[in-house]
């Protein structure tokens, strides 16, 4: 039998699951399921241990292929967090936890400087203390930095250990509160306030296209990558089967919770601000 397998890693725990259909039916099964958290590091930040996770994810696929053939596997995690790589393509540091404290005050002071309205209407995103936007903004004058010639999402980080390929995924990109949400594009002007390097910002990609393959993990190599709505709670609401986009909501809750629409359009005027994510 033929299976796709999932990746859903989320700020506490993993799980890797596999489905398939059967007389029209999707089954899923989960196969394995782990727990991580983040750490304080030698220099004092709250950093995650991606060794770990990495690790814990190719365990996860060499269960899942003892159920059969996979044809393809897709991967979401937790928003806001990533990855910096080196002009080689190594990993720079571990990646920073967004509970960690270099965010605090930021917040408040870049709005206060640039303009919390403008913000909005640029980005469409909520103003939360641990946003990428902020925790970029936080590393401007850092080595790290200042070094990485490519800049992450988790969910992508993840891809490209597996298959080598450098993209970023556009449904965990509006959540750094860098992308245009009505161009869907990063914002290079607010990208530039912000003192953030362009050139560590990769292409964008949409869910459904084919990342690549996994190579150089054994007998992992040859599994096809497929790009997915990589922000986990934009996977979830994909599959939520909403009867009308007019007069149907959505509650996903895990870390936190949401409730939601699915909109043609992003919402960034005024009245928005006060409580409106478009993600």
């Amino acid at each position: 039998m033929k299976f796709c397998a999932a990746i859903d890693l989320g700020a506490s725990s993993g799980r890797i699951a596999v489905g398939s259909l059967d007389s029209g039916s999707l089954v899923i099964q989960e196969v394995h399921r782990f727990k991580h958290e983040a750490k304080a590091s030698e220099d004092g930040g709250l950093r995650w241990e991606w060794a770990k996770i990495v690790d814990e994810v190719k365990t996860g696929l060499l269960k899942a292929q003892e159920f059969g053939e996979i044809i393809s596997i897709g991967i979401d995690t937790w928003a806001v967090d990533y990855g910096l790589l080196d002009a080689q393509g190594n990993l720079i540091e571990e990646p920073y936890c967004y509970r960690d404290s270099r965010t605090d005050g930021l917040m408040q002071s870049i709005s206060d400087s640039l303009g919390a309205e403008w913000i909005y209407q640029r980005t469409g995103i909520q103003f939360i203390f641990f946003n990428t936007a902020y925790q970029l903004h936080a590393a401007r004058n850092t080595a790290a930095l200042k070094g990485a010639a490519t800049f992450l999402m988790l969910p992508d980080l993840l891809n490209y250990a597996l298959s080598g390929v450098q993209s970023n995924d556009i449904t965990n990109a509006s959540s750094t509160q860098l992308l245009n949400a009505h161009s869907q594009e990063w914002d290079w002007e607010l990208i530039d306030k912000l003192e953030i390097p362009r050139s560590i910002f990769p292409a964008l990609h949409k869910p459904g296209i084919k990342i690549g393959n996994i190579k150089g993990h054994g007998k992992l190599d040859g599994l096809s990558v497929v790009a997915v709505g990589s922000h986990d709670t934009a996977s979830a609401v994909a599959g939520v089967p909403l009867l009308s986009s007019k007069d149907s909501a959505y509650i996903s809750s895990g870390t936190w919770s949401l409730i939601g629409l699915e909109l043609d359009k992003p919402i960034t005027n005024a009245k928005a601000l006060s409580g409106i994510d478009n993600l």
